[in-house]
């Protein structure tokens, strides 16, 4: 039998946003990514968290889809200095989840005290999108081989009986040490991103129940 850390979030609004898209409006994924949810850990300890020191499991839910219009302040860059843009500023509608609620699994016991204590501010998304942590707690798990999970995201494969939304993406990152170089993606891969309103039964490797409830997940192993 092993232990897992469980932390309990809420919020009133969360965003996590459809990666690659950057023109038009910003629409949201029905549950969060990997590499998000390691910059909301990373937020809590007040540091970089690496993809090799953590596995992750978690289930999101959210009450409804809305809409926000926001001002976007464009800039362009003439060869010498970034400057407001010539054509000046736009709107555009930004998706939100309200009423977002995140149960994290970690199997790093040591990291109890930084959610008790959170050096930042954990967000979801944009920093306006605040997350108070409600409950932390180590729970005892135990693997098995199938279970009925949602609210989640697992790795596609084609024997994969599940529904939701596939969706390709990095499961994280790393700094590049060149400033201004930008981020390197650690891996590329297809995800299914299952809601909280579809649960569904599988068989895929890394499912771990909660011992004494009916109640299981799939803990998430980054690639090296």
């Amino acid at each position: 039998m092993d232990k897992v850390l469980e932390i309990h979030m809420t919020g009133w609004t969360a965003t996590p946003r459809m990666p690659f898209v950057l023109s038009g409006n910003s629409v949201c994924m029905s549950v969060p990514s990997y590499s998000l949810l390691l910059g909301l850990i990373g937020c809590c300890l007040g540091r970089n968290v690496d993809c090799t020191e953590v596995k992750i499991g978690f289930r999101y839910s959210f009450d409804s889809v809305a809409k926000d219009l926001e001002t976007r302040q464009r800039l362009e860059f003439d060869g010498k200095k970034v400057k407001p843009h010539t054509k000046g500023s736009d709107a555009y509608l930004r998706e939100f989840h309200s009423s977002p609620k995140l149960t994290l699994w970690i199997d790093r016991l040591d990291w109890e005290h930084y959610f008790l204590n959170p050096v930042g501010t954990p967000c979801l998304g944009r920093s306006q999108d605040i997350l108070k942590i409600e409950r932390v707690c180590v729970r005892r798990v135990r693997q098995v081989d199938e279970a009925t999970i949602s609210g989640c995201m697992i790795p596609f494969n084609s024997d994969l009986k599940a529904g939701g939304q596939l969706v390709q993406l990095a499961e994280a990152y790393r700094e590049n040490e060149e400033v201004g170089g930008g981020r390197l993606a650690t891996k590329t891969a297809i995800f299914m991103a299952i809601p909280s309103d579809n649960e569904v039964m599988i068989r895929v490797p890394n499912l771990l129940q909660i011992e004494g409830e009916n109640k299981a997940f799939y803990f998430h192993q980054f690639s090296e």
